[in-house]
């Protein structure tokens, strides 16, 4: 009659040392996982905020276009600036008073500087959006300018501009340290 061998102590220990270390192998790539997806998430937000941004400065220049007030629009005093006005406001709060709310077309969510071309976009689970909200999915700040469409030979200014945004998050951090992404739009007079 064959004799039952039974494991030993030493033999359990080492099983259950590699298993601890496969466990420990996989559990070092959740936080690398759960980072890339919030990052992600984070990139699509700057997406929409810049996508939603653009049209609605699209729709301002377009709405009620002739010659005059698209020229007007393009040049006047509350004109969009020629360059990135991020460089003259890095020191910019998000929380400052001089937040304004942008109440055109329902865009509750989109706060002006005092500042031509510099806006915040926030995305809140709340029912109302405020700056001082503690509900915020998501704060940027989005910079903008215009500039010339660039074709060969270049299209004159009334015909149709460039508008650039830079999507900077989160906006609680300085501006150095922020997440950015840049995005364009050329937008051509109705007229």
């Amino acid at each position: 009659m064959r004799t039952k061998s039974h494991f030993t102590m030493i033999e359990l220990m080492l099983a259950l040392g590699v298993c601890v270390i496969g466990i420990c192998g996989v559990m070092v790539l959740f936080p690398i996982g759960a980072n890339a997806s919030r990052d992600a998430a984070m990139e699509t937000y700057a997406a929409n905020a810049a996508d939603q941004m653009l049209h609605l400065l699209k729709l301002q220049l377009t709405n009620d276009a002739d010659a005059n007030s698209w020229t007007a629009k393009i040049t006047g005093p509350e004109a969009l600036p020629l360059s990135n006005p991020a460089s003259a406001n890095e020191n910019l709060k998000h929380d400052d008073a001089d937040w304004n709310s942008v109440a055109e077309v329902d865009m509750e969510n989109v706060f002006a500087y005092n500042s031509p071309g510099i806006y915040q976009i926030i995305s809140d689970r709340g029912a109302t959006v405020s700056l001082s909200s503690s509900e915020i999915d998501f704060r940027a700040i989005i910079f903008v300018w215009r500039s010339d469409i660039s074709l060969s030979g270049g299209v004159p200014q009334h015909i149709g501009i460039t508008l650039n945004t830079e999507v900077t998050w989160p906006a609680e951090l300085p501006y150095s340290a922020r997440q950015k992404a840049h995005y364009v739009l050329e937008v051509f007079n109705p007229k």
